[in-house]
């Protein structure tokens, strides 16, 4: 009895063993994982395709601005596309946005822009508006779609508002698992 019941833990410890050792060997070939980080910057001037922008006493401006631009995106020609509204006294204040992405390809990354304004006036008796912003991404198409993201947005504009903005966003996009 002794002999059968130390035979019968013996199975049980290498049943067990095989278990365990499938497991572990199983477990990373169906576990998801990352695609390295993309970083990804985009330099672009956009123009003002549209606004409704409304004033108020006291030097308030607020509304929304459409803006479009050209930019390189890695080695593709693309298109900006960015939706912002603006809430500012006297030329500064918060922005937010949308942008889209869209590669020669069709590749398409959207991100949003949560950021502030800084109007700045010259000895000239101009103005000169500086911007800078976080970017936390949409997703997007292909490589990009349910991607997660962050970066930021710097930009400046040497004239009223609904002037030419020069941007240049910075993010570090992950792909979605695999």
């Amino acid at each position: 009895m002794t002999r059968i019941l130390s035979l019968g833990i013996r199975i049980v410890a290498v049943i067990a063993g095989v278990i365990a050792a499938s497991i572990t060997t199983l477990a990373p070939a169906h576990a998801a994982t990352y695609p390295p980080a993309i970083p990804i910057v985009l330099k672009t001037t956009v123009t003002s395709s549209g606004t409704t922008l409304n004033t108020l006493p006291g030097g308030i401006t607020y509304g929304w601005n459409d803006l479009n631009g050209p930019t390189t995106w890695g080695k593709q020609q693309a298109a900006i596309h960015f939706q912002g509204d603006v809430n500012y006294l006297n030329g500064s204040g918060p922005f937010n946005g949308y942008v889209t992405v869209t590669g020669a390809d069709g590749t398409v990354l959207a991100f949003r822009v949560e950021g502030s304004a800084l109007a700045v006036p010259l000895n000239s008796g101009a103005t000169e508006t500086h911007f800078a912003g976080d970017i936390k991404v949409i997703g997007g198409t292909g490589t990009f779609a349910n991607a997660k993201g962050i970066g930021t947005m710097v930009g400046t504009r040497d004239a009223a508002l609904g002037s030419p903005v020069r941007l240049t966003f910075r993010l570090t996009v992950l792909p979605a698992r695999t």
